[in-house]
């Protein structure tokens, strides 16, 4: 499953940076080097033309309105899934997570990786073991002549879908409508934190004769799906003064020391998943924010309670 990359005209991407720092977002953004493509993405998807700021080998960019695209796919060879492992002199293992690939003296020899995918994360956090790399080929099923785009990832929920999403192509005997989604996903650690981040999903759903080529948006009369709520403290009688105003997220560094440890905090795997989560958490989730916010207000009073008893209980010695 080789791709030739000459006939990608954009690549579409969950994420930027923002300074030096990594920013995920709710929508699909799509870089190119085409300002007719960019413009047209626009019109269909959303959002302005404006250049990329963010780095990398494209001119242009376009934020868009959409966290899911209509997308047509030629087939089980619009994917191509690798696992990789890096180092300073590049590429050191290159596998399908059971057989090597490269380089062509040892490929089709057994990788060494474990069978399940719990434990090639294991392995891979210890930066011992290869990571998913896997990119995606398609174009846009409002316009398919606008040319192909691409999506990379090198997420482990994608990577779990694979063989599932090439069975599902593979049925279909031709060119697929699928949703290309950023999906929104919350859940709660085992240390009892909530976290939410967005997920990329494909979803087939048939062939272009069976399925409209561009997806319902959603409108007054056809609401958005419900998103699962975030688990709320007992209500409160308000205080007669207003409230204060929420804080704003604070940005942190990408220390990789701290980002393992806020994955075994967060119960995430894999930096990239855990930097989405972290990112997530402060910036998608508003309602996630105003709890803690109170519930900082709790720990205060509480110290303040604490300290003041202390303090009582030295002078009566």
């Amino acid at each position: 499953m080789t791709q030739s990359t000459a006939s990608r005209v954009g690549r579409f991407r969950q994420g930027r940076m923002s300074g030096t720092r990594p920013e995920s977002l709710a929508t699909w953004r799509v870089t190119t080097d085409d300002a007719h493509v960019a413009d047209r993405v626009a019109r269909l998807l959303g959002g302005q033309p404006q250049p990329n700021e963010s780095g990398g080998n494209h001119s242009d960019e376009v934020l868009t309105e959409r966290e899911s695209v209509r997308i047509l796919m030629e087939g089980p060879d619009a994917v191509t899934a690798r696992m990789l492992l890096h180092d300073g002199r590049g590429v050191v293992h290159e596998c399908d997570g059971s057989q090597f690939l490269a380089p062509p003296q040892v490929k089709g020899q057994p990788c060494g990786c474990p069978p399940l995918l719990q434990d090639r994360k294991a392995v891979a956090r210890s930066g011992r073991g290869p990571m998913p790399s896997i990119d995606l080929v398609f174009r846009i099923a409002a316009d398919p002549s606008l040319g192909e785009f691409h999506f990379q990832t090198s997420s482990w929920n994608a990577a779990e879908q694979i063989p599932h999403l090439l069975e599902e192509l593979e049925r279909v005997e031709g060119p697929a409508v699928c949703d290309l989604t950023l999906e929104l996903v919350i859940f709660t650690t085992k240390t009892g934190t909530s976290v939410c981040y967005r997920k990329p999903v494909v979803t087939v759903l048939g062939g272009p004769g069976t399925v409209p080529s561009e997806a319902p948006r959603p409108t007054a009369s056809m609401p958005a799906p419900a998103v699962p709520s975030v688990p709320r403290t007992p209500a409160r009688r308000p205080d007669p003064s207003p409230p204060p105003a929420p804080e704003p997220p604070h940005p942190f560094d990408l220390d990789p020391r701290l980002v393992n440890r806020a994955a075994q905090a967060l119960g995430t795997s894999g930096h990239r998943e855990t930097i989405i989560a972290a990112l997530s958490q402060a910036a998608e989730t508003r309602q996630l924010t105003a709890e803690l916010d109170r519930l900082r207000d709790h720990v205060k009073r509480i110290a303040a309670i604490t300290g003041q008893a202390l303090q009582a209980g030295g002078s009566s010695s």
